[in-house]
This record gives structure tokens, sequence and C-alpha cells, in this order.
């Protein structure tokens, strides 16, 4: 199996330290980050706009970013990864209608429907998986010949700092539930541009909508109120001046 640290160094390791602040990626730019391809060369792009990007530059680990997302797809629908944000395309409408999905509905046949682009998974979930398939190096153990002989520590591997993924982190089911919150309405804020910022109840009504097994209407309140912005908590949907 080829490791991260194989891939990056294929692709002259290139410096994608900064993606380690993104806690939630999409599926594109996690099957980019593990092939050692920025996504920033490659943001804003629909799918279809995206693999047509892909083929036609061919960076290096082109072909491995392509099987990647495939595997990423298949592992969100076998639900073998966790993800709290699936955006599903409904081509029943002329223009396709997308809409957001809870995983417990999704099954693999609806692999085709999902858009990648949106599709979000947690840099933790995404580390368990690439480990549990070889992909992150393991450190090596401690060598001694004999009883006398001083432990001789093989060289260590400093695949941290190639992998361009954190470390886990401890996290619950509702801990991610706030993750999901702060990126889909708070993470691009900002109350100096006098932006519309979403009122309570619709984000509550996202949050049971999308966690019905776990949060119920005292849990999205708490949740909401956790998350919401300082210059927000004034109330209403209205511009902040």
């Amino acid at each position: 199996m080829t490791t991260m640290r194989e891939l990056h160094e294929n692709a002259g390791n290139p410096d994608l330290k900064s993606w380690r602040l993104i806690k939630l990626v999409t599926l594109t730019e996690a099957s980019l980050l593990v092939s050692g391809i920025n996504p920033y060369h490659y943001s804003g792009l629909a799918d279809y706009n995206f693999l047509n990007e892909l083929n036609n530059r061919k960076p290096t680990n082109w072909e491995h970013a392509h099987i990647m997302l495939r595997a990423l797809l298949e592992a969100i629908c076998t639900h073998e990864i966790k993800s709290p944000m699936i955006r599903i395309l409904d081509e029943q409408y002329n223009n396709g209608y997308e809409y957001t999905d809870e995983q417990a509905k999704i099954g693999i046949e609806d692999m085709e429907r999902i858009v990648f682009t949106k599709t979000k998974i947690h840099r933790d979930e995404l580390s368990k998986w690439l480990k549990k398939y070889g992909y992150l190096d393991t450190p090596q153990q401690t060598v001694i010949n004999n009883k006398n002989a001083m432990p001789q520590q093989a060289e260590p591997i400093n695949h941290i700092e190639v992998l361009s993924l954190p470390q886990p982190t401890y996290t619950t089911p509702l801990l991610e539930i706030v993750d999901a919150v702060i990126d889909r309405f708070w993470s691009g804020y900002k109350p100096d541009e006098n932006m519309v910022f979403e009122k309570q109840l619709e984000i509550e009504r996202w949050i049971k909508e999308n966690y019905p097994d776990i949060a119920n209407p005292y849990i999205a309140k708490a949740i909401d109120r956790i998350c919401r912005h300082p210059t927000a908590k004034l109330g209403g949907n209205k511009k902040i001046k």
C-alpha cells in the first residue's frame, strides 16, 4: 500500500501545513490532500468541472486522487466514514436540485448522487480511515539487542509534518454537531461587513433535520447558543451595523 508520505514525496513535499487548521474538509479536498495536491488550486468548482480540471492539469498523483475520491464516496455510502453534511443532487428537476440529507438514509445506491465537492467529513474521521488502510506510517519500535545494550531507537519518521492532517482529538457526537453548525452557518460570518445571519429557529431546525437521532429541541437550542456569534445574539435575522 502506498503511504501518504510516499505520495507527498512523489509530489515534491508541497507545503500544505495551513490545511491543518480546517477541521471539516470536502471529499475533493480530502482526496487532493492525501495525494499531495493543494486543494486551493481547485476551489469553487462543481463536481463535473473539478474532474475536468484534474484530468486536464494532470498534477503529480492525479490518478491516485481519482481513486481516493471514489474510495471516500464508497466509505460514506457504507457508513465506514461518518459525515456531518452530505449533499445530494436530485436530477428529476430541470437544473437539478441539491439538498442536505442525513447519513442514516444514504446507501451505496446513492453514490452517484452525492455532491463530492460539498459533502464534508471531519479530519479525525479521515485520519482513522487512512490509518485503517495503511496510509499513515507507524512509528518504528525500539530495538534491544541484549540485556546490557542500550536501547537503539530507530530513526523516527516525521510523518505528521508531511501529512498535513491533525493528530486525532477528543470528540463526541454532540461536538461533531457543533463543528458542523459552525462550518455551515458561522465560518464565513463577518459582522463588520453587515452580513445577514441565520435565525435561531432555522439553525435549530437544520440541526434536528440532520441529526434526528441525537438532537432533541433542548440540545438544538443549546448548540445554537454555543455556536452563535456574540454580535448575532442580539436577536432576529437582521443586518449588524
